[in-house]
């Protein structure tokens, strides 16, 4: 049986931080949404963003929640 290496295309970084910045002004939680982690998107939609203090750690962390679900997809466990 041959196993999946990789499932599409990898996520951007400077996208999902662009998505970030984005939620300061528009929909809080679409950097979360285009990473796949569907709850906390929506829990960032219903909240804006923590009151916008998830929206700000969110922008130092963001980088590192993309290339892991970056390595994840590599592996093939998502």
């Amino acid at each position: 049986m041959a196993s999946r290496a990789f499932d599409g295309p990898q996520k951007d970084p400077g996208l999902a931080l662009v998505l970030t910045i984005l939620g300061f002004f528009f929909v809080a939680g679409l950097q979360y949404f285009y990473l796949g982690k569907y709850i906390k998107g929506i829990l960032f939609l219903v909240t804006i963003g923590f009151f916008y203090v998830g929206t700000i750690i969110s922008l130092f962390t963001i980088r590192r929640a993309t290339l892991q679900v970056n390595r994840k997809r590599a592996l093939g466990m998502r």
